[in-house]
This record gives structure tokens, C-alpha cells and sequence, in this order.
């Protein structure tokens, strides 16, 4: 798969996770129409570049990051999530995208979880013959998307994230993109 491909693939599905995750409000114990995310409220989703330093990243994938880009902000209003995504531009070329989520109504659900692993199979099936890879002990629900590179996380109820190290070579990817998410500020 070349490299125009594996960006379009990625790109689509990160939008269609980001877009696609979620449901309808869930009412708290006290019937306020929200379940409450007093832990993560410090937490902006909107500004993807705050929750992980570029160092980091130009660290993991062995090469500096020259600029940071960030982009599809949309900010939390009633329901609605607020999302980002930043782009850290290497100094040889390549680069590395963080996606960001955090729902006001926590919809991080097990079906929810479980639908966004199956489109990414189903849409990745169409293009490759890399089977989609759980990650067992991070967050609330993982996994990888080989090729492209792409590690999902729902970090929590309301929390999720998709990082996308395609520069990282093949056979160690995961491992830094796994290595990269715990570096995302809490």
C-alpha cells in the first residue's frame, strides 16, 4: 500500500470514528441529563497539540518535530463533543497525527467501543489483508491498526484518542504509539 493510500485510509478513519462515536445522553444518578467527567474536565480536546508535546513525539519516532498543526477543532456545546487533531510535521518529511474526543455524555460504551473496532476491520478489509490488533490494558478498550499504523484508545466514558505514527517503521509502531498514548496529559 503506498503512502498516498495509507494517508486517505487514515484520515477516513479517523473522521469516521471521531464522527461516528456515540450515542444518545446517558442520565446520571441524579437525573441531570450527563454523566459527570469532574476527573478529566481539565481536558481539552479541542487543542489535540496541548495534550501531547511535540519532544515527546520527535523522541519516539527518532527525529524532530518541525512544526505542529492543529486542525478540525470543533468545541464542546450541549451534546456535542469537542474534537481535534494535530499534526506534528517531521524535519524529514514525514509526520504523525494525534485525534482527540471527549464527549460531554460519556458514550465511550462497550457497543460503541465495539462498533468502531468493527467499521475500522470492515473498512480496512477493503484495502488490505492486516487484521485489526486488540491492545489489552490501555484504557477503557484498544487497538491497532497495522499498515497504517493507527492506534485507537478510549481512554475512559468520555475520552478517546487516535494516534497515527506512520513514520514509525512497521515493526515497532505499536509499541511507540503505545509508548506515545501514555504520554498524553491526563
Amino acid at each position: 500500500m503506498d503512502k498516498s493510500v495509507k494517508g486517505v485510509i487514515a484520515a477516513a478513519l479517523g473522521t469516521l470514528l471521531l464522527a461516528g462515536c456515540g450515542g444518545g445522553a446517558k442520565e446520571d444518578a441524579t437525573g441531570g441529563g450527563e454523566a459527570k467527567t469532574a476527573a478529566v474536565d481539565g481536558w481539552d480536546a479541542s487543542d489535540a497539540c496541548a495534550l501531547l508535546d511535540k519532544a515527546a513525539v520527535g523522541d519516539a519516532l527518532k527525529d524532530q518535530v518541525a512544526e505542529t498543526s492543529l486542525g478540525l477543532v470543533n468545541k464542546a456545546e450541549g451534546a456535542n463533543a469537542a474534537t481535534s487533531e494535530c499534526t506534528y510535521r517531521l524535519a524529514s518529511g514525514g509526520s504523525a497525527t494525534l485525534m482527540t474526543r471527549k464527549s460531554p455524555i460519556a458514550d465511550n460504551t462497550p457497543e460503541a467501543i465495539a462498533l468502531a473496532k468493527s467499521t475500522t476491520a470492515k473498512t480496512m478489509a477493503a484495502f488490505s489483508d492486516k487484521k485489526i490488533e486488540d491492545v489489552p490494558g490501555l484504557g477503557k478498550g484498544a487497538f491497532f491498526v497495522p499498515g497504517i499504523n493507527q492506534l485507537n484508545v478510549f481512554l475512559d466514558d468520555s475520552r478517546f484518542v487516535i494516534l497515527t505514527v506512520g513514520s514509525a517503521p512497521n515493526d515497532s509502531a505499536r509499541a511507540t504509539a503505545v509508548s506515545l498514548v501514555g504520554k498524553i496529559k491526563p
